[in-house]
């Protein structure tokens, strides 16, 4: 027991200290009853014969936020107003790279059906995902101004790392027994990619001379897209949203994924689950759109690739103040010094966001167990861990409940809390949310996920009643 304890503080330590945004873990994953736990493992043995909802079966909501928070946005009066913006406090708030990301899923077909020792699951459903990355020099020279960016050596230095898509899932897995004390599982599956827009580069660099105080700047911008057939670009290259929608275009850009997970009971009371999931990519091949932006040749400020502001003088100065159509032309002028450039873009493609599981589990009773958990996301080069104790009991022959508590890099509140209910013997009623402190103040929170749905459910003891 003592090496038991001995591990999962060495693995909390482990988690704690790698930087980074954690990946959300839900309730759902640690209630027996529900069947959705086993999206996160695919390997668990469900005690039911069936389960079928439509259409509201599951609906997953996430957000993630490293570090922008209402309260450091505003300056507020005696009343708890916001009065005023303050973007010097709201830049020194920032950390050196920050993170945004949100992720929305919905099953709108489910069914699971016991085979022989094992049981086969399908699920048909729509996820979206954005991710974001980016550091504190954009809000640092809107706070502070190019004053706190002088020299060479001291660009503003703004960069931006983004990726959103939109796609179907179609998923088939099996999950079965071998003896007593193993037990394993696999998804497969089918993806249908609907939209996608990534960032290949974001790089705006402001340099200011500390003599003259002149401005160079210097911009690369590469970004693919994959649109639906309502955006194109016209014979001009000009970008345009009034295009036809086309239903077969729901099932175009492919892609695959793989579950596995394996579940081992070394008694009554002990058991272990290792899990990876979302391995797998899409292919983005059709209306792919090219964005590029770099310093166009547009006149005066134009210096060998780069913008150069030297400053206005007197009558070019008395114009914009005085002149509304010189004022006018002067902004158009410096628009075409930044135009974004579209092109047909080539295929591509764009691997899922992969989680890792490790979880133990402590069986008290039949009715009330305790978990450890240590999970993580991979994004990019990047790997958001987090830690995570549970408490799940069962109640009453109806009640499935859930408590969590989860370690985030920089998040230490997140305090998680499920319900289940069955009604009628057949119908369940859940609602999760790893973070109840954050539903009563959710613009300060660094990350919160919601789950709820319905669905029906068989147990081997009700399948010969009037509710088979």
């Amino acid at each position: 027991m003592k090496r038991i304890n001995r591990i999962l503080l060495a693995s909390a330590l482990l988690v704690m200290g790698v930087s980074g945004q954690a990946q959300q873990s839900s309730p759902v994953d640690f209630m027996r009853m529900n069947p959705y736990q086993m999206k996160t493992n695919p390997a668990t043995d469900l005690p039911y014969e069936s389960v079928m909802s439509l259409v509201i079966g599951d609906f997953d909501m996430t957000l993630q936020n490293t570090s922008l928070r209402y309260d450091n946005l505003f300056e507020f009066d005696a009343q708890g107003r916001p009065a005023t913006v303050n973007l010097r406090q709201f830049a020194n708030s920032l950390n050196t790279n920050n993170f945004v990301g949100t992720e929305f899923g919905v099953d709108l077909f489910t069914l699971f059906r016991r085979v022989k020792n094992g049981m086969l699951n399908i699920t048909y459903g729509v996820k979206g995902q954005t991710d974001t990355k980016f550091n504190d020099d954009l809000f640092k020279l809107l706070g502070f101004g190019n004053a706190f960016f002088v020299g060479e050596n001291h660009p503003a230095v703004i960069k931006a790392d983004a990726n959103a898509l939109a796609y179907q899932e179609l998923a088939v897995g099996y999950q079965w027994k071998i003896g007593d004390n193993l037990s394993l599982g696999a998804r497969g599956k089918l993806l249908f990619g609907a939209i996608n827009f990534k960032t290949n580069a974001f790089d705006i660099k402001l340099y200011t001379d500390p003599d003259s105080y002149a401005l160079r700047l210097q911009e690369n911008v590469d970004v693919q897209a994959s649109m639906p057939s309502a955006v194109y670009l016209d014979e001009q290259g000009d970008l345009k949203t009034n295009g036809p929608f086309i239903f077969r275009e729901l099932f175009r850009n492919l892609g695959f994924g793989v579950d596995l997970a394996a579940e081992y009971r070394f008694d009554d009371r002990f058991s272990a689950v290792a899990a990876v999931r979302d391995l797998g990519f899409i292919h983005w091949g059709l209306n792919n759109i090219a964005m590029t932006g770099n310093i166009n040749d547009a006149g005066q400020f134009y210096d060998n690739g780069d913008f150069l502001f030297n400053g206005l003088d007197v009558d070019q100065l008395q114009h914009i103040i005085s002149d509304d159509s010189y004022r006018e032309l002067f902004l158009d002028t410096l628009k075409q010094y930044f135009q974004v450039q579209f092109a047909p873009g080539e295929s591509y493609n764009t691997p899922l966001n992969a989680n890792l599981l490790l979880r133990g589990n402590y069986d008290l009773d039949v009715n009330n167990r305790f978990s450890a958990q240590m999970q993580g996301r991979f994004y990019g080069s990047g790997f958001r861990p987090a830690f995570t104790l549970a408490y799940n009991g069962y109640f009453f022959d109806k009640l499935d409940v859930c408590a969590t508590y989860t370690v985030m890099p920089g998040s230490y509140d997140n305090i998680g809390l499920g319900i289940a209910g069955r009604f009628f013997k057949t119908c369940q009623v859940f609602v999760t949310t790893n973070n109840v402190i954050g539903l009563f103040n959710p613009m300060n929170t660094s990350g919160m996920n919601i789950r709820a749905g319905i669905v029906f459910v068989l147990r081997p003891e009700d399948k010969n009643t009037e509710y088979e």
